[in-house]
């Protein structure tokens, strides 16, 4: 299926009434412009305006894999606060940050309350914990319940083997295209969640779906005993 060069530009409030033809198919272009336009919490309609795209283009873009223009591109990723690379994944295997900052930038404090405000949506953070061999610092899904950090685990995970005593759990966020950033680090005490109404409590309110998949039976809750974060303000 394709939309004609002149669908692309038409005005952001006419909408073509007919459905699609197929069910939805999202490529890695869809997936990441849905994923920042959540991220800013835009409406299509608002992106669609910002682009000059039509909204109906713009749906279809996100629904199925799309060719827009380089033109076309470059008003989306302005709209979107990014770059055509970025839309595009040209540094989806490469860690954030290599490129330099224009040196005006300062870091500042967060607030405790504001750091519990920016993990509150869980996401990816890492756990790190001492271990016979050394500090071990791994990758975990997490979600956030009543000031505290859950994570689940494999029963026989070296998570769940050191569940029990005092952890270090960080989450962050990079924005390369607009020069900013935060870091939410916290210290406390972890415990393997065993008494069966605790347990029944996560697994009904804190929805917490780890991406490696497989059985992941066992919930360790974290206690915060200190918290604190950085952001990168620019001036």
């Amino acid at each position: 299926m394709t939309i004609s060069p002149e669908a692309e530009h038409r005005p952001a409030d006419q909408h073509d009434p007919e459905p699609w033809p197929t069910a939805a198919s999202p490529g890695d272009l869809s997936r990441r412009l849905a994923q920042r336009r959540s991220e800013l919490r835009l409406s299509r309609e608002q992106v669609a305006a910002r682009a000059r795209v039509s909204v109906r283009y713009l749906e279809f873009l996100e629904k199925y894999p799309g060719l827009p223009t380089s033109a076309v591109l470059r008003q989306l990723s302005v709209a979107l606060q990014t770059t055509p690379s970025a839309l595009l994944g040209a540094a989806l295997e490469m860690p954030p940050g290599r490129e330099p900052l224009a040196g005006l930038n300062r870091l500042a404090r967060i607030p405790r309350a504001e750091c519990f405000r920016l993990i509150a949506a869980g996401g990816v953070g890492r756990i790190g914990f001492g271990t016979a061999s050394g500090i071990v610092i791994l990758p975990v899904n997490f979600a956030v319940t009543a000031n505290t950090v859950v994570v689940r685990t494999d029963g026989g995970s070296v998570i769940a083997a050191h569940a029990d005593g005092e952890v270090s759990f960080e989450v962050d966020h990079v924005d390369e295209a607009l020069e900013q950033g935060w870091s939410v680090l916290i210290q406390g005490q972890a415990h393997q969640v065993l008494q069966k109404t605790e347990l029944a409590h996560l697994q009904r309110c804190a929805e917490v779906l780890p991406w490696a998949g497989g059985d992941r039976a066992a919930y360790v809750r974290i206690t915060p005993r200190r918290i604190s974060g950085r952001r990168i303000v620019r001036p």
